[in-house]
């Protein structure tokens, strides 16, 4: 019975041994990443990176908790010297898990995109914000602010729309159609004064260009079924304010077409 008392008090010595492991490698992990979080940068490398190396502390920390139980401690401690860990990289090879975290590592090296890119993934048609990337997946917002989960493997052989690559800058056509016999002249510098006021409008010009093109051109795209098709841009500084943009300016667009009398086309039924 003492036996069997001394065996069950050195059990939970071991079990109070393993579970103050487990908080301690908790403890490093958020020390971690809150130090991490000073003095790195938010770019897609360095996001991939911190959660690799907080793996690394956590599988550490699970060995060492292992290492506490005597039947398991010649084991751990040949895998913290490394010759254990070569033997379990090689077994999991072949495994799905580690190809997720080699194309986590080629993806945050290429850069396809950056945290907080929008992009469109053609091949599954998901279109979303970048928000974060782990050893096994990447983490995409989508306008619905729900986060699709797709697996690096999975990405990795995507085709990928990236509204920010190299520029963030975004340009969406603005088409108005007015009348046969309005005055068009006057209709196209409508539309340049309104784009070309708008406060998030960006110049996309060069100093050269600037000399010989118009800040805002406007083109008479088509003569159309039911009137003169004109068609301008409105560039801003990215994606995300694109859209309301353009409202505010078809929206101004057309009260200045109603004060100067200028007729939007409509369908006329003979």
């Amino acid at each position: 019975m003492l036996h069997n008392f001394l065996y069950s008090e050195y059990s939970g010595w071991i079990i109070a041994r393993v579970i103050a492991t487990l908080l301690s490698t908790l403890f490093v992990t958020k020390i971690f990443r809150i130090i991490w979080g000073i003095f790195g940068r938010n770019t897609i490398y360095q996001k991939f990176i911190k959660n690799v190396l907080s793996a690394v502390i956590w599988v550490v920390g699970i060995v060492l908790a292992l290492g506490r139980f005597p039947q398991f401690a010649d084991a751990a401690a040949a895998l913290i010297a490394g010759s254990g860990i070569v033997a379990i990289t090689i077994g999991l090879a072949a495994q799905e898990s580690l190809g997720n975290a080699f194309n986590g590592l080629f993806i945050s090296i290429s850069k396809p995109f950056e945290v907080g890119d929008r992009v469109h993934l053609v091949n599954s048609d998901i279109t979303g914000f970048v928000e974060d990337i782990t050893i096994r997946h990447t983490v995409i917002r989508t306008f619905m602010n729900s986060r699709i989960i797709v697996p690096n493997s999975v990405l990795n052989k995507e085709l990928i729309e990236n509204a920010n690559f190299n520029s963030a800058q975004a340009s969406s056509f603005i088409d108005v159609i007015i009348s046969y016999g309005s005055d068009v002249p006057k209709a196209c510098e409508i539309m340049a004064n309104v784009i070309g006021e708008h406060r998030d409008f960006v110049d996309t010009r060069t100093l050269e260009q600037q000399q010989t093109n118009p800040k805002v051109p406007v083109f008479v795209r088509a003569l159309g079924l039911y009137g003169v098709e004109l068609r301008s841009s409105m560039w801003t500084a990215s994606v995300s304010n694109n859209f309301i943009a353009c409202s505010d300016a078809r929206k101004n667009i057309l009260q200045e077409l109603e004060k100067e009398r200028i007729q939007i086309a409509t369908k006329t039924i003979l």
